[in-house]
């Protein structure tokens, strides 16, 4: 040990000391907790309680769409924000041995249904269901599918 330890430890027992003072006392931690129980048990008092989760959602919408045109994007860039890139790895639909000893593979674009995505698991707007979707596949010179990325959702 050295000399200096004993001393960072008188400091740091001042520094301890001199914290707690900043603590607010028991009771009023417990005031506190009871306060916050109380009003989790209430309920939204009158008629109109109701209203309170469209106005929110609204206001979500508003404060979103203002970001958004404040940043000058348009509802287009503001879609193409969320496309993969056009670099996004295939995603294989054969082995990994299989799909890299075919040297001779071709991409080919296809435009499938919007509800394809949904077989894959993305989210999709259903007034939009009966859009397409651009689509590069990876297939063998017979035309089988070796992978797939979806371009544009």
């Amino acid at each position: 040990m050295t000399s200096a330890q004993p001393d960072l430890d008188a400091r740091l027992a001042a520094l301890r000391d001199e914290a707690a003072r900043f603590e607010p006392p028991i009771a009023t931690d417990a005031a506190v907790a009871a306060a916050v129980r109380a009003a989790a048990r209430r309920r939204p008092a009158g008629r109109h309680a109701w209203i309170a989760w469209p106005l929110a959602i609204a206001a979500s919408v508003v404060i979103v769409s203002f970001v958004l045109r404040s940043l000058g994007m348009t509802p287009d860039d503001a879609r193409s924000a969320v496309v993969p890139p056009r670099h996004a790895a295939f995603t294989p639909v054969v082995p990994l041995a299989e799909l890299q000893a075919n040297e001779e593979a071709v991409v080919v674009p296809a435009r499938v249904p919007r509800m394809t995505l949904a077989q894959f698991g993305v989210p999709i707007d259903p007034a939009r269901a009966d859009d397409t979707v651009d689509t590069e596949l990876l297939v063998r010179r017979d035309g089988s599918l070796l992978a797939y990325r979806f371009v544009t959702y």
